[in-house]
């Protein structure tokens, strides 16, 4: 070893010794298809990995780690918690919520909720999963000086959606957890939420996220509240990142300290007054599409005047344009985008702006859901609409199309024995329009075996 190189590793470690910085990286993707696997989970892992050595972290990166491999790493990162400045676990992957537990999914784990009473959820749980709070108890029992706990874990999995599932015992998503003193736990999306595994190379939490990791000046929590915000834009409002925190002592800066002359303060948005339009000038908006500026308006005039009729009509326009911008669409595309996010502002202008007794309510919100439900399948986001397909049919129950899309969805998600009882009953059906029962009939002879 030449005496440069002896120099450099000496004062690394004495700079380690003075201010260590530790973390702990994981991502899992390879699921078993009871699971179901993700395609970024990884690529974030190793992406988070490579800032934070950039950043001065002692980093223990492992990928697609059993349960037995994931408490090996977590037993390898206890031993660099002690003295810590700042100490990190950062996840990617499956979570489930269990007991009002949060459980990481390890791949390989073997855990098949279904049919199991919460006796045995729970036992299952702590024998094939990997209970969050146990990382949580192994930082703050290191005495570091801050603890940060990133859970990007709420991705959808198909465990969560057994009948046995649905109920408290176990759901989809992560629920709240509170920190000890000096810690900050930090969640990709909100409690009971799920989150998107991306469409590029990192899920949408992570990479919002990176961004800020790098900025110099930020504090922790402002990394924080600035990946909120990006992915609350990007996401169009569905997942809403959250954070609960307990740090104490002096701010914490992942990329440098912060500037010796602040910026000064931005100017403060002025609040423009949104003016109140005609019925006429809104169903104008309506015909043009702008789906925005027509739900905004419809608030405002539901805020003055109260909910009401006038929002009918405007909305079945919109909701009329969500159906051409899907029509003959094969593919995830601008319009069908545009399609999402109409029948999105569409829903939200339904429980402002009609009364909970209208009668077109229930209709309107079942077509609403039904048509977004299509959208996400072609975003290749199939457990999302099964869950809006599962919330428009309640609503109108002799709607064989939307039974049909739900067998679709089902389809989608490997689940065939589900698909096939949606298609056999639209099928059997005595009410449903011809054009359903011919959709259905195709969709089960499509799926049969080629002999």
């Amino acid at each position: 070893m030449s005496l440069r190189i002896a120099l450099f590793a000496l004062f690394s470690a004495f700079a380690a010794a003075q201010s260590p910085r530790t973390a702990l990286v994981i991502g899992n993707a390879k699921y078993e298809t009871s699971i179901g696997a993700l395609k970024n989970a990884v690529n974030d892992a190793k992406a988070v990995a490579k800032t934070l050595r950039a950043l001065g972290f002692q980093v223990i990166e492992e990928h697609n780690v059993t349960r037995d491999e994931l408490l090996e790493a977590v037993g390898d990162f206890r031993k660099n918690l002690r003295g810590a400045e700042v100490a990190v676990f950062y996840y990617a992957g499956h979570g489930i919520t269990v007991a009002g537990s949060n459980y990481l999914i390890p791949v390989k784990s073997g855990y098949n909720p279904q049919d199991a009473d919460d006796t045995t959820l729970r036992l299952l749980a702590e024998t094939k999963l990997f209970n969050a709070e146990q990382a949580v108890a192994e930082m703050s029992a290191a005495g570091g000086r801050c603890n940060l706990v990133i859970l990007d874990a709420c991705r959808n999995t198909p465990v969560a959606r057994s009948p046995r599932t649905r109920d408290a015992a176990a759901a989809g998503g992560l629920t709240e957890m509170t920190p000890p003193a000096g810690s900050l736990i930090a969640f990709a999306t909100d409690a009971g939420r799920t989150a998107h595994d991306g469409e590029d190379a990192n899920g949408l939490y992570t990479s919002e996220l990176l961004k800020h990791m790098r900025t110099p000046g930020l504090t922790i929590e402002q990394v924080f509240k600035r990946t909120r915000a990006g992915v609350l834009e990007r996401s169009g409002g569905t997942q809403v990142p959250a954070e609960y925190s307990r740090l104490i002592g002096e701010d914490v800066y992942l990329a440098g300290n912060a500037p010796t002359s602040p910026p000064p303060p931005a100017a403060p948005m002025k609040a423009e007054p949104v003016p109140l339009l005609t019925n006429t000038e809104i169903a104008k908006l309506a015909a043009a599409g702008k789906a925005a500026e027509c739900v905004e308006a419809l608030k405002q005039t539901a805020l003055s005047r109260g909910a009401g009729d006038f929002a009918t009509e405007p909305l079945e326009a919109l909701l009329e344009q969500a159906k051409n911008d899907l029509k003959d669409a094969t593919e995830a595309s601008p319009k069908v985008e545009k399609a999402l996010k109409t029948c999105e502002l569409v829903l939200e202008a339904l429980r402002e702006c009609l009364p909970p007794d209208h009668e077109k309510k229930s209709t309107l919100t079942a077509k609403a859901q039904n048509r977004r439900g299509d959208a996400l399948l072609l975003f290749g986001r199939a457990d999302e609409a099964l869950d809006a397909y599962n919330a428009a049919l309640p609503l109108t129950p002799d709607d064989a199309y939307i039974q049909y899309n739900r067998g679709r969805s089902h389809l989608a998600l490997g689940d065939a024995a589900a698909a096939k009882a949606d298609f056999e009953a639209v099928a059997q059906s005595k009410t449903a329009k011809p054009g359903a029962k011919k959709l259905a009939q195709e969709a089960l002879t499509g799926m049969k075996p080629q002999s």
